[in-house]
């Protein structure tokens, strides 16, 4: 029977490195958003911007559209939201 006490141990550093990576990237492609701009003095709220729009279609609207696809009931507990 193989060891996987090993293999579990050494998971949440892969996932750690990744998690790091990812951040990393976001930053690098966040500020390559901010000089594509063309604007030194707005630059940076526009790509903020734009982080924010993609955020709303991906939280709010795509679940929204998956609701209302799968004909979900609108009622929402207390406990559930909390």
């Amino acid at each position: 029977m193989p060891d996987t006490t090993q293999s579990h141990s050494s998971a949440w550093l892969l996932f750690s490195l990744l998690t790091v990576g990812c951040w990393g990237l976001y930053g690098a492609f966040l500020h390559s958003g901010q000089m594509g701009m063309n604007d030194p003095a707005n630059g940076r709220w526009k790509a903020f911007l734009c982080v924010g729009i993609a955020y709303f279609l991906t939280a709010v609207l795509a679940p929204l559209a998956m609701l209302v696809i799968r004909g979900a009931s609108w009622s929402f507990n207390s406990s559930g939201v909390a």
